[in-house]
């Protein structure tokens, strides 16, 4: 893939075929949507320890799926895929890390509701909550507190079936559903904003055990992604 392109959030008609293929060609029943690894990728991008690809990509294709690549027909098919989840993955971290002002710009659903199309992000949370779930115990300091339980509550009211006793109360009307995934935005900054600390001892640590020495800013990040690591495992390290 060209580096420049490694970045680049996908148009309107890459999202679509991305939004196809998950869709329709993996022979497997619980692939991800575009929308549910939409949701994982901001959990992954967002939380305490940064995951490999090697690790992360399988779920993609299914909750029991242990290979990173799915049967298809179609091999060529599957890599352009690949290659557009990655950039996927990488425009969120980009967006995050933006020194202009982060930002989220999450892919989930709209749903009519009379004249109306409401944002209804229950979808997205469940892949979200997948991400979460990757690395659970990790997340563990933040559901301790107050604040950090008061963030994820709109994520995991519609995304997490047994979340609290009567929690289909506060998502029964396509209204009450866009209330809070309307909150979703601010809650997944202000996580991201809580870990910034976190990983960057993370993945200090990491660096040394793993490589034997200092890599550079500008070399790529030895997790995978085919980044930079100033712009991945070492993008925390860079905020004081």
């Amino acid at each position: 893939m060209d580096p420049a392109l490694l970045n680049a959030p996908l148009s309107d008609a890459e999202i679509d075929e991305l939004d196809r293929f998950l869709l329709y060609e993996p022979e497997i029943d619980d692939c991800m949507t575009l929308d549910m690894l939409d949701g994982y990728l901001h959990a992954l991008a967002i939380g305490p320890t940064a995951v490999p690809p090697t690790r992360w990509m399988p779920r993609v294709w299914g909750e029991d799926f242990t290979d990173t690549m799915p049967p298809v027909k179609d091999a060529d098919a599957l890599r352009r895929i690949v290659s557009l989840i990655t950039r996927l993955s990488n425009s969120i971290v980009a967006r995050l890390e933006d020194p202009d002002g982060s930002m989220i710009v999450p892919l989930w659903s709209t749903f009519s509701d009379g004249d109306s199309e409401r944002d209804d992000a229950r979808i997205w949370a469940c892949g979200f909550i997948a991400g979460m779930n990757l690395c659970e115990e990790d997340w563990a300091p933040l559901l301790a507190t107050g604040q950090g339980r008061a963030w994820l509550r709109p994520i995991q009211l519609l995304g997490e079936e047994d979340f609290e006793p009567g929690q289909h109360a506060p998502t029964r009307t396509p209204a009450d559903r866009e209330r809070l995934s309307l909150q979703i935005p601010d809650a997944v900054l202000a996580i991201h904003q809580y870990w910034l600390a976190h990983r960057r001892a993370v993945d200090e640590r990491h660096v040394a055990g793993s490589t034997g020495g200092k890599v550079g800013r500008n070399d790529l990040c030895r997790c995978g992604s085919g980044r930079k690591f100033n712009r991945c495992c070492g993008a925390a390290a860079q905020v004081q």
